[in-house]
């Protein structure tokens, strides 16, 4: 049973989603920090290296919460509710999209029977997402394999998988150099 001190802590983390205007006016930095304990959990319980994880999020969502992705287009939501109804409707369309903080995509969504309520979840998102990359670490290794293939299917698009790579290795420096 978490201790009172994390509750609380945790009650402060989904307050700040929920108020926190994600859009522009608050700056990556701000939101990693608010969000950065999100990724302790997973990160321990899977054996991801923690600022690989949120250098994922930084270039998937630029960690934003409320992010959807819909065949390729950002469409950024203002609350919770507003993301969970645009990715239900891709959902009934039958559209690729991907959600939240990680990115999850519809491919991860169907295969394990994700409920969208729960994806959207801003640290159901964070602990979905560090599983899939943990998956990925397991079969290739820790290595820009392992990046790639988080984000695409590396053996149909080798050129698209290490540019993706690449971008996280510079948001993994960015996170370095701002410690």
């Amino acid at each position: 049973m978490p201790c009172q001190k994390t509750m609380i802590f945790m009650f402060f983390v989904v307050v700040m989603c929920v108020f926190l205007p994600w859009q522009s006016h608050a700056d990556t930095r701000q939101r990693q920090e608010i969000l950065s304990p999100l990724f302790d959990m997973p990160c321990d319980k899977y054996g991801v290296p923690k600022n690989l994880a949120m250098a994922v999020a930084r270039q998937e969502s630029d960690m934003n919460p409320w992010v959807i992705n819909v065949s390729g287009r950002d469409f950024y939501m203002k609350s919770r509710e507003e993301a969970l109804a645009l990715a239900q409707a891709a959902y009934r369309a039958g559209r690729s999209f991907d959600v939240g903080i990680m990115q999850i995509n519809t491919y991860w969504i169907k295969e394990y029977k994700l409920p969208l309520e729960v994806v959207v979840d801003p640290q159901n998102n964070v602990q979905i997402g560090v599983w899939i990359l943990a998956k990925m670490i397991r079969q290739y290794g820790l290595n820009w394999k392992a990046v790639a293939y988080y984000h695409t299917p590396l053996h149909r698009h080798p050129e698209r998988g290490r540019d993706y790579a690449t971008r996280v290795l510079k948001h993994l420096r960015n996170i370095l150099d701002e410690k």
